[in-house]
């Protein structure tokens, strides 16, 4: 009978609608998952009018005429079986036998119409001579027979064969297997009005499983909401009704050593053969494991081949009760042995895990010394939740392994005064710790004050404490510390970041890109995210767009494929994917990629990332004009820098030139000189743009000759940042136009320099007569002349200061065409010069003669002429 309150559930009738199309379909799945019921809703609804013979199968069926007589009824009764057929007066007698059986099958084949024989707990078919019967007629399969099989083990039948022709659907456990929406749906058709985390729990704790979600619905009191959570909390394998179902229908069944096999294995998560040996002391692990998978005793198989097990999580949990019930004493050994096993096979994670749940917190800590690096892999979430409890304890019991654990969950956390804290205090246990255990501890916790340092902002420190770590390695033989490697990698990571900041621009470059490789090598993901990161926006200061271009596009797809645009070692590459962006002046690019990793970054975050984003925030609204929102960011910039006392030198000089850019832009070119001060004699990446700056406010108040002395140094060959280069070829430019002197010299310069890489910005920030430059520039049939005439379009014509009369803004190519006006050429000629069509030059021409108030062609000459545009 089907129960009023069912749920829905489409997904497994359409299964089982495209299921019956083929000769077998075989339902095989343990206790509780629902087998008959969903066929049944499908039979009752879902056939699409194809006759449906229904048979409940029992211990009375093993006898052959029996069994026979009951398929022949239901047959009939289904009304798959017309009148004046032959089967309806065959009536199996007491001797019926194997040629009966026969009959029957080859009648079969002569029924006119589609029907579906389904055979209900076939698991009950222990005869011989019923086997036998059922696998002759699954071999001669009746065209228009469809037989569904449900059961809780597979049969006894040539299930091979079926799958290799393609005869064959089948449906399990899983498929049966409740989804959380399916599993909202049960609760709240049962009146029970859960939350979505609480649906969701009990989804996880059942995984699905059809009766301990109704086992779980009948613990719950509807009428005590104030109850439901506890109720929730408390549902387990242990649970009355759920531990009586589970005795009566699973463990009850089994033998005796089965039992005992299951409570002394209920100790582990995950299980194999081999482990399973190591157990119980048996050497048919893997083979009892098989055979209670086909037996859907709530144990099923995942994996690759089939070598690794896993008990459903009621079961476990009713055999560890059961385990510490019956065997008081036995879980602790048997933990212990497990932590044992997953050490010598290398699963130190679970190792932590059994250690701890053996009550052994000094084995946890000595595995944990060998695997505290892989907090920066993929592995770190496991292992952070395995340690979570040894971390608990160093606020009442420190320890040098509880000290440990718990800096591992801060730096994870990015909890800077809590690592800090813990560092500290771990170093104090040092002298009582043996040789052994005294180098990883004291590597550990360098690598944890490092990482406080680089939270905080502090990369002098970060600087000195990997200087001390490096030395630590070099000096310390391997078999002492067999981590060494992974923790050099970190430290190199760490320090090239730092050297970063600090300016110290080859020796970062140096250090992450050997660390880059090696990262990989050991599964450190994220130290390489972070490494190829920072090496993309050294690539992009230095101008070396395409090399940056390539490591952030890898860089950024692994943060897409992980989900880790949130975690701060994405930082770096967001960082340089918008310093890209406002090169090449595309703001809304970059302001959509400052906004990732301002979104990603919080205040346990790498200071020092941190605080670029905020000063980028300040270049991205320089480049959309915005003076307001850049001296706003600005003011958050320096506020931020102030809260950092020990931020990297850098940084501060990189706030000065971004705050003195937004000061130009409002139009303050002495308060950008006073922002700045004198510039460093150096020639480091700051310098460079702290003498472009200044030059570009001396400009603006007349003062070619202080400008032309600040940028001298920029102009030199060998000079190694090129966005610097090409801002100084561009301020030369303008010095030489104003004094009459040849200024194309130094604009190609600039343009050979800016156009390998596609930068723009600096084109856009140096106003004058540029635009006019750009058009000699191109009229004498200069190289590059797509990215000159881009350049064109993106700048405002400059303005005659001769005259009050204002046009509205030509774009690049209506002064293309104007510059052929004065010649003899007609449209057509001006069009194949242009490589554009005949249309596009006029079209050009009518918007040009608009915006010129002119009525034709000489009318245009002459105005432009007026107006210096020719």
């Amino acid at each position: 009978m089907i129960p009023p309150n069912l749920v829905a559930r489409p997904r497994l009738s359409d299964a089982l609608t495209v299921a019956v199309k083929l000769p077998f379909t075989l339902v095989s799945a343990g206790p509780g998952t629902g087998k008959t019921l969903a066929v049944a809703t499908w039979a009752r609804n879902d056939t699409g009018g194809v006759p449906v013979a229904w048979l409940s199968l029992d211990d009375t069926h093993n006898e052959p005429r029996v069994f026979w007589s009951e398929v022949l009824f239901a047959l009939t009764a289904s009304g798959g079986v017309p009148a004046g057929n032959p089967l309806r007066d065959l009536i199996p007698a007491a001797g019926f036998g194997p040629a009966d059986a026969r009959q029957v099958i080859e009648l079969l084949a002569d029924l006119p119409v589609p029907v579906v024989l389904v055979l209900d707990d076939f698991q009950e078919i222990t005869g011989a001579a019923v086997q036998r019967s059922v696998q002759r007629l699954v071999k001669a399969q009746p065209p228009t027979l469809r037989l569904v099989v449900l059961s809780r083990a597979d049969p006894v039948l040539p299930l091979h064969r079926l799958r290799v022709n393609a005869e064959l659907t089948e449906i399990r456990a899983r498929d049966l297997a409740f989804t959380e929406r399916e599993a909202a749906e049960l609760f709240a058709a049962s009146g029970i009005g859960l939350g979505t985390d609480q649906v969701g729990a009990l989804h996880r704790r059942t995984e699905g499983w059809a009766v301990g979600l109704r086992l779980a619905a009948m613990s719950l009191d509807p009428d005590d909401p104030d109850d439901l959570a506890a109720g929730v909390d408390r549902f387990s394998g242990t649970e009355r009704s759920v531990a009586e179902y589970l005795v009566g229908e699973v463990t009850a069944r089994l033998g005796r050593r089965q039992r005992d096999f299951l409570l002394r294995t209920s100790v582990v998560d995950q299980l194999s053969g081999d482990l399973a040996d190591h157990l119980t002391g048996r050497r048919d692990g893997q083979q009892v494991l098989e055979r209670l998978v086909r037996d859907n005793a709530l144990v099923v198989g995942f994996g690759g081949h089939g070598d690794w097990f896993s008990y459903h999580p009621l079961l476990r949990e009713l055999l560890r009760n059961r385990l510490h019930v019956e065997h008081p004493g036995a879980a602790a050994d048997l933990h212990r042995s497990a932590a044992d096993w997953m050490t010598a096979h290398g699963e130190p994670v679970q190792a932590i895990r059994q250690s701890l749940l053996a009550g052994d917190p000094d084995g946890a800590g000595r595995t944990l010394l060998t695997v505290i690096p892989r907090i920066l892999s993929p592995d770190g979430p496991a292992l952070l939740a395995a340690i979570e409890p040894l971390a608990r304890a160093a606020d009442g019991r420190p320890t040098l392994s509880s000290l440990l654990a718990s800096a591992s969950v801060h730096l994870h956390r990015l909890d800077a005064a809590a690592l800090h804290r813990d560092a500290v205090e771990a170093r104090g246990f040092l002298g009582q710790a043996d040789e052994p255990t005294r180098a990883p501890a004291e590597a550990a916790i360098l690598m944890f004050d490092m990482a406080a340092a680089r939270i905080s902002g502090d990369t002098p420190a970060v600087l000195a404490i990997g200087a001390r770590a490096l030395e630590l390695l070099d000096h310390t033989p391997r078999q002492l510390l067999p981590t060494g490697r992974q923790y050099r990698i970190i430290t190199m990571n760490d320090l090239g970041a730092a050297q970063l900041w600090a300016g110290f621009f080859d020796d970062a470059e140096e250090m992450l890109t050997a660390a880059i490789p090696q990262t990989l090598e050991m599964g450190l993901l994220l130290p390489h995210l972070d490494a190829a990161g920072h090496l993309a926006l050294l690539d992009a200061f230095k101008g070396h767009h395409r090399h940056a271009h390539h490591r952030a596009g890898q860089a950024l797809r692994i943060i897409e494929r992980r989900g880790w645009a949130a975690e701060p070692q994405a930082l770096p590459t967001f960082l340089a994917l918008t310093q890209l962006a406002l090169a090449r002046h595309d703001p809304d690019t970059a302001g959509r990629y400052l906004r990732k990793g301002l979104a990603g970054s919080g205040r346990h975050t790498d200071r020092a990332d941190r605080l670029a984003l905020g000063i980028t925030a300040v270049q991205v609204a320089i480049s959309r004009g915005a003076a307001g929102a850049a001296l706003a960011a600005d003011a958050r910039a320096a506020a931020g820098l102030t809260r950092t006392p020990r931020a990297a030198d850098l940084l501060t000089r990189w706030s000065n030139i971004t705050g003195a850019e937004a000061l130009l832009l409002a139009g303050q070119p002495a308060a950008a000189i006073h922002r700045i001060g004198e510039p460093n004699n150096g020639d480091d990446f700051a310098a460079g743009w702290e003498r472009i700056v200044l030059g570009r406010a001396r400009l603006t108040m007349g003062d070619p000759a202080a400008a032309r002395t600040l940028i001298e140094p920029l102009l030199s060959p060998g000079y190694p940042y090129r966005e610097p280069a090409i801002a100084a070829h561009l301020q030369h430019t303008l010095i030489a136009d104003r004094h009459h002197q040849d200024s194309i010299a130094s604009l190609s310069t600039a343009i050979d320099l800016a156009h390998p890489e596609g930068i723009k910005r600096p084109f856009l920030h140096i106003g004058g007569r540029l635009p006019e430059l750009l058009t000699t520039y191109q009229q004498r049939g200069a190289p590059h002349q797509t990215f000159t005439a881009e350049l064109r379009d993106l700048l405002p014509p400059h303005p005659d200061p001769t005259g009050p009369v204002m046009i509205e803004h030509l774009t690049g190519r209506e002064r293309d065409v104007l510059r052929y006006l004065p010649t003899m050429f007609k449209a057509n000629e001006i069009a194949a010069e242009l490589y554009v069509s005949v249309n596009t030059v006029k079209a050009h021409l009518r918007s040009m003669y608009r915006k010129l108030g002119a009525g034709n062609r000489r009318e245009a000459v002459e105005r432009a002429k007026t107006l210096g545009l020719l």
